[in-house]
């Protein structure tokens, strides 16, 4: 049985995590599991609503349902539903963690810059909110963690709590160039197929370090920079799904400066694609990504040095489009797919069962 709280759609972080589980058990690919159902609820429309929703109403729900349900595991599919871990629960229960944040508020260096992540000072009611969430972590059989670095946060904060690493999945079909090709004309007017297309993805938080991708555009030869277009996708353009889908396919490749993440969507879905990466070598991202796309997060001229030669090859091959990196395709599929999140997320749930 899966449980959240409110129906997240499929657009949001949380709730593609979510989805992703939903369908792996739907299409039979978590070896000897199946969905009894799942246990969510509308997002309620005023805020006292939402409160006693999420404290009373909906946990009330959970704890009756598993205890009356014929399932063998109750999964809760992200942390800030920990709170739904029913006390004395008859069947196991695990919640996905990915990543503490809220719970361990810290600063962390990542770079050039210092980010601040989580709430460093939450009101009264998130502090109470928090302090359930934190108890029901406690509660629970056992914590899946996305990456190893949110294990390790993970096994700091609850010592002596199970834990099993399962990282988030990638759909590798949808993102291929071969069995879902996007022409680069979906990108319309932002485009200018005459140029060199480079893209950055994410939003204009500081922890994703825009500023420093910025920098490392300006820093490149003239030569270069005019023959580059440059599209900042989620913080100065939004795209369709067609549209990012066509521009992992077609961009000679992605900038990801990123001083932390839970996992990093946006690189692995372009190497899904076939599409270059550089990435800042920093936590927990670089735990899914080949050492050759790992760039120091401080030199702007190690990053401007692999764009000019990147550049160069581009021009030296008349600027026709590339070919897709099956190298980086194939890395994808033996780590991220659905195939492999399905098998390690069947080893958790046995040991979670074993457990009990």
């Amino acid at each position: 049985m899966l449980a959240r709280g409110a129906a997240l759609p499929e657009s949001s972080g949380l709730g593609r995590a979510h989805f992703s589980i939903e369908a792996l058990l739907q299409k039979a690919l978590v070896p000897n599991w199946t969905k009894v159902r799942t246990i969510e609820h509308e997002l309620p429309e005023s805020s006292l609503d939402r409160i006693l929703t999420r404290w009373w109403k909906h946990p009330r729900m959970v704890s009756q349902e598993s205890s009356e349900s014929p399932a063998d595991l109750l999964h809760i599919t992200d942390q800030e539903q920990a709170h739904l871990v029913p006390k004395d629960s008859k069947v196991p229960v695990a919640v996905t963690v990915h990543d503490l944040f809220h719970l361990r508020p810290r600063n962390i260096i990542g770079g050039d810059t210092i980010v601040p992540v989580g709430d460093h000072s939450p009101g009264l009611v998130r502090k109470r909110d928090l302090s359930k969430l934190r108890s029901g972590l406690n509660r629970a059989d056992l914590l899946i963690c996305i990456s190893e670095s949110t294990r390790m946060d993970v096994m700091a904060s609850f010592p002596g709590k199970p834990t099993a690493l399962v990282r988030h999945q990638v759909d590798v079909d949808y993102w291929s160039p071969e069995k879902n090709p996007k022409p680069r004309n979906l990108l319309g007017d932002l485009d200018d197929e005459s140029k060199m297309l480079v893209i950055t993805v994410g939003s204009d938080e500081p922890r994703k370090r825009l500023n420093f991708a910025r920098a490392v555009i300006e820093e490149l030869p003239d030569e270069v920079l005019s023959d580059v277009n440059v599209l900042h996708i989620g913080s100065e353009v939004k795209l369709s799904d067609e549209q990012l889908v066509a521009a992992f396919q077609h961009a000679e490749v992605l900038l990801f400066p990123s001083a932390c993440e839970g996992f990093g969507y946006p690189p692995a879905e372009a190497m899904a694609a076939g599409c270059p990466v550089m990435a800042s070598d920093l936590t927990a991202h670089n735990e899914i990504i080949p050492d050759r796309c790992l760039f120091d997060p401080m030199s702007v001229m190690d990053w401007v040095d692999e764009l000019v030669r990147i550049h160069s090859e581009w021009r030296r091959s008349g600027g026709v489009p590339r070919h897709p990196d099956d190298g980086l395709i194939e890395h994808v599929k033996s780590l991220l797919s659905p195939d492999s999140h399905g098998k390690a997320l069947a080893e958790a749930y046995d040991l979670a069962v074993g457990l009990s």
